[in-house]
């Protein structure tokens, strides 16, 4: 009798004990689950700041560098994951417009590019790509307004 009672009471010991596992692997995933939310929350905040950063960056200069479009392209790389296939769509083409932005500010800027019909041409695209961009500013926040939080 008492081997049996030895094992009812090993059984109910190691009964326990799987119990208690299994209580904290649902205990940490539970907190794994919250901490990946608020990863998410700040990596779609940091994309939100790196679009009103390259916009007002735009309206103070009037142009955008290279490397800034570059850095904005790393930062924001990610957006299709992290965002709706609208936003994302939207910050690419901040990102495509500012690119033509800053390739027709250089031809501008060049001497290769004489005055006549073909440079007219390229001022205008300029400054269209430039009233998109600058427009952006005020509509930045309705964009990601579905994303509470970001604004």
């Amino acid at each position: 009798m008492d081997t049996l009672l030895f094992l009812n009471i090993l059984q109910t010991i190691l009964l326990l004990a799987i119990a208690a596992g299994t209580a904290f692997l649902v205990y940490r995933t539970r907190i794994g689950a919250r901490g990946t939310r608020r990863s998410l929350h700040t990596r779609r905040r940091e994309v939100f700041v790196d679009v009103v950063r390259i916009l007002n960056r735009l309206g103070k200069t009037g142009e955008l560098g290279k490397e800034e479009l570059l850095d904005f392209r790393s930062r924001t790389q990610d957006a299709a994951l992290l965002f709706d296939t609208e936003l994302a769509e939207y910050i690419d083409e901040i990102y495509a417009r500012g690119v033509k932005l800053m390739s027709t500010g250089e031809a501008l800027k060049g001497t290769a590019l004489p005055i006549g019909e073909k440079r007219d041409e390229i001022t205008v695209e300029n400054a269209r790509h430039t009233i998109w961009l600058a427009d952006q500013i005020a509509m930045v926040g309705k964009k990601f307004e579905r994303y509470p939080g970001l604004r």
